[in-house]
């Protein structure tokens, strides 16, 4: 299998193309929601979050790493991809055959009848993801962007169709599933047209075992992160109401798809170019505090604007119903801001083949999650998700102590580089936050105070030389000369 030479060019390439897949499906994705949530309940968001979160958690026994093993493997041919497929395949058959008996049991424990057969069915969605995972790993490998765009903009407006049409004719719930469903498997169709992506079955044992070994350590690290988002959510869903659980859950997906974009572009991009500098440590860290700079100097301000314009931007564009959510939304937020720098250094150890950090880190943050949810699910669900914030702000400097001895980026170093965007940020928000608009229309507030707040910001960044803004110029002008 043809692997590609990488440079400065074909880095800021893949930058570019997977920013625009991440792009194009975040926003693609956020209409179709848009659209959905104000055509079905509160309560159907709140029934598919149960079942998402089951299937979802058993869709990690089934993904089990491969993923970032495909990326990482330094040679990589057709007979582990073919072992690959056939190992998940068989575990995503033993998954739901679990999950299809088990369904009727988890209808009852939560009370809600009608939950039988939607577990059923989007338990369908194991084998999807088995496939799915693959194939996104031999494309990210191979720096394919422009392919995993490709993919997007035909499965998203096909799959939100078909989901926005059954919810306007009344199916509630299905009309979530099918969407779900359908847009993983059109993406898995589109990919199969293509000569070196179609699914061939085989086994060799030691190809498995040798990709195993590696993708076995990030199982257990995602099945220890994951543990703990499901059993909140489920605790949620079985002590408050389905529409306490929707509230919660839409702003975590919501506050997720403005990091996801950003943090994904970065993470998949990184990933194989830092495995090919693991033998360079000074190089490997030179380049992870120019991506964590960027990464915070973008997303950092972002979530604080979602913040600034959380209560306008949902009653314009979900309706008043789905306002309760607004408080988790701002928390949910600053819970993200954390993320955009930490994904940086997960990404560093993988490459560096020391996977087995990721899954003490999240051992840790585990048993301090299990902790926190012990100690806020009786005080309300607005607690829970205080608790999840200061358990995610603590595990983040963990990360970067671990850092500091890993490659050697020290915290002061790591505060050099993340202050000024801080600083900034906070000189934004407080300067939008106060703008007289309250009495005018949702509309003006969100782009008034958005067009403030971003104004202020690159104001203050060319006023300061910061440097951040600089490189970002500079290669944007760079790209349009080539």
């Amino acid at each position: 299998m043809k692997d590609v030479n990488i440079d400065k060019s074909v880095v800021v390439s893949s930058l570019k193309w997977k920013f625009v897949e991440r792009f194009f499906s975040q926003i693609a994705g956020l209409i179709v929601q848009i659209v959905l949530a104000r055509l079905l309940l509160p309560e159907d968001f709140g029934s598919l979050a149960i079942i998402a979160a089951i299937v979802n958690y058993l869709g990690i026994f089934v993904q089990s790493g491969l993923s970032a093993a495909v990326i990482q493997k330094k040679k990589l041919d057709e007979s582990d991809v073919s072992t690959l497929i056939t190992c998940s395949m068989l575990i995503a058959l033993v998954m739901y055959m679990g999950l299809f008996i088990g369904a009727p049991y988890i209808s009852r424990y939560y009370e809600m009848p009608g939950l039988t057969w939607p577990v059923r069915v989007l338990g369908i969605g194991l084998f999807l993801s088995a496939l799915n995972s693959i194939q996104t790993g031999i494309l990210t490998r191979q720096m394919r962007f422009k392919t995993l765009f490709l993919r997007s903009a035909v499965a998203i407006p096909l799959s939100g169709f078909v989901g926005i049409v059954m919810a306007y004719l009344g199916f509630g719930i299905w009309a979530l599933v099918a969407h779900t469903l359908l847009n993983t498997f059109i993406i898995i169709i589109f990919m199969n047209m293509l000569p070196d992506l179609r699914i061939t079955f085989g086994f060799c044992y030691q190809k498995a075992k040798e990709i195993y070994s590696f993708s076995l350590k990030i199982l257990m690290t995602n099945l220890i992160s994951g543990f703990g988002d499901t059993i909140r959510t489920m605790s949620i869903g079985k002590k408050y109401t389905a529409g306490d659980l929707a509230f919660y859950d839409k702003a975590y997906t919501y506050s997720h798809m403005v990091t996801n974009m950003v943090n994904s572009t970065v993470s998949g991009v990184l990933l194989p170019t830092f495995s090919r500098k693991q033998d360079d440590i000074e190089s490997l860290k030179s380049m992870a505090r120019r991506s964590i700079g960027l990464s915070a100097y973008a997303m950092i301000p972002c979530l604080a604007i979602v913040m600034l314009v959380a209560y306008p931007l949902i009653n314009l564009l979900l309706t008043e119903k789905w306002l309760p959510c607004v408080p988790y939304m701002m928390i949910f937020c600053l819970l993200r801001m954390p993320g955009c720098i930490t994904s940086v250094d997960r990404q560093v150890f993988l490459a560096l083949g020391k996977s087995q950090i990721g899954l003490y880190y999240e051992i840790f943050i585990l048993a301090a999650n299990l902790i926190m949810l012990y100690i806020t699910i009786p005080m309300g669900v607005m607690s829970i998700a205080i608790g999840a914030l200061t358990v995610e702000l603590t595990g983040s400097f963990v990360v970067f102590v671990i850092s500091s001895f890993i490659y050697k980026y020290s915290l002061w170093e790591r505060l050099k580089d993340l202050l000024p965007t801080i600083i900034i940020t906070c000189i934004m928000y407080v300067t939008a936050y106060y703008l007289p608009l309250n009495t005018m229309s949702s509309l003006i507030q969100v782009v008034v105070k958005g067009i403030v707040a971003v104004a202020v910001f690159v104001l203050i960044s060319v006023v300061t030389k910061n440097k951040n803004f600089q490189y970002a110029i500079s290669l944007i002008k760079n790209r349009k000369k080539k």
